[in-house]
Formats: structure tokens, C-alpha cells, sequence
């Protein structure tokens, strides 16, 4: 049996390996592979704004996702994000995306699937736009590891990368102007220390920010496609 003073000994010790553990519970670290072409996760080069009538008309098609993950949610997640992206940069009117789905049911086009250039083409000189971006994500992958930490906690490391792959194509001449791919990878670590921690149960915003590492590699190099071909 353990004397008062072991037992208040021990009870330091687990707060104090607590704390320290607990101070690094939860990080989140967002990688890019290949040439990010001076784009920053969650956003694109600083751009002087264009006047709302200057601005080049597109329109952005949900994304094919060819991944066995969300049953399609990925795609549209990846579709999304672009829109996000090619609104910040201030050079572009975007089409609205709620009239962009009728529009496309109207058509019976299944966007959850691949859609070509033609079609591409089609419904974009049916809205009235220059430019139409379709693509996919072609590859998900999610893994999530578990370590003991010291004798008091876990550590849980979870990764997520994402490929995503786009196509620009230009109305007028039904041709692809612009044709990128990019590969992002997110990296989360939680943890527990006696039962008490971050969750590791999985996170939408863990697809989320993979996703968007892929993408932001080459947004700006679409917009420059698009600024120089108007």
C-alpha cells in the first residue's frame, strides 16, 4: 500500500506529465507538394480589384469525385473552393452557382460525373459566360495512427491528401486553356492524457483543408490564364 506522501507524489507527477502533454494536443499542419506558384493556403496574390463590368464571366461546375470517400462530397467541396478562390481574387464575375445546378439539371447533366469539354462549352454559351472550370478529385486518402505517450495518454496523428485536377475551358472555342493538377496534404494530432483530450474522431475540415492545399498550388496560375486570354 502506498503512504500518503507516494500517493501525492504520484498525483503530481500525472497532473504535471498532463500539462505538458496537454500543451500539444491538438496541432494541425497543412503541407503543399510540388510548386505552390506563389499561392498561400486559403488565398491567392494580392490583385488590384476589377470593376464589376470588367470583370471575366465564369461559371464553376461541381467536380467529378473519383474517390470511394463522401459518396460525391468531395467534389463539390473542391468546387466550392475554387469559387471561394476565384472571388477573392477580384477578377472574376461568377455565375451563381444556385442557378448553375437548375441550369445543369434542366440539361440532365450528371456533373457528379465526368463532364466534357463540349458540354462544358455548352452550358457556358447558355449562361453567358467566357470561361467554365470543370475537374475532379482523383485521389483521397485518409490514415490515422495511434502512439502511447509516456505511461499517461495517446497521441492520434491523422492524415488526409487529396489530388485535385481542373480544366479551364474557354467558351467561344470550346478549347482547354488551362490544364493543372495538384496534391495537398493535412496533418492533425490530437491526443488523450488519462481520458481527458482533443477527439480524434474525424473532421470534415480535415477533407476540407487537403483539398484546398491542392487547389491553392495553382489558382493564381488559372487566373493568369484567364487574364491573359480575355
Amino acid at each position: 500500500m502506498h503512504s500518503p506522501d507516494m500517493k501525492r507524489t504520484l498525483l503530481l507527477l500525472t497532473i504535471s506529465f498532463g500539462l505538458a502533454f496537454a500543451g500539444c494536443s491538438s496541432t494541425r499542419t497543412i503541407e503543399k507538394t510540388g510548386d505552390p506558384a506563389n499561392s498561400v493556403v486559403g488565398g491567392v496574390k494580392a490583385r488590384t480589384p476589377l470593376p464589376m463590368d470588367m470583370r471575366i464571366k465564369v461559371a464553376v461546375l461541381d467536380f467529378e469525385d473519383r474517390t470511394a470517400y463522401g459518396k460525391g462530397r468531395l467534389g463539390k467541396s473542391a468546387s466550392n473552393i475554387l469559387v471561394t478562390f476565384l472571388s477573392r481574387s477580384g477578377q472574376f464575375a461568377l455565375y451563381e452557382r444556385e442557378k448553375l445546378d437548375k441550369l445543369v439539371g434542366e440539361q440532365g447533366i450528371n456533373t457528379s460525373e465526368s463532364v466534357d469539354v463540349s458540354e462544358a462549352a455548352t452550358i457556358g454559351k447558355l449562361v453567358g459566360v467566357d470561361y467554365v472550370f470543370i475537374g475532379a478529385v482523383s485521389n483521397y486518402g485518409y490514415r490515422s495512427t495511434r502512439s502511447q505517450v509516456l505511461i499517461f495518454g495517446d497521441k492520434i496523428i491523422q492524415q488526409a491528401e487529396a489530388t485535385v485536377d481542373v480544366r479551364m475551358v474557354e467558351v467561344a472555342t470550346g478549347r482547354i486553356i488551362a490544364s493543372e493538377s495538384g496534391t495537398g496534404l493535412v496533418t492533425v494530432e490530437s491526443g488523450h492524457v488519462l481520458g481527458v483530450g482533443t477527439s480524434a474522431g474525424y473532421d470534415e475540415t480535415t477533407a476540407a483543408n487537403a483539398l484546398r492545399a491542392a487547389i491553392s498550388q495553382y489558382v493564381d496560375t488559372l487566373i493568369d490564364q484567364g487574364l491573359a486570354n480575355r
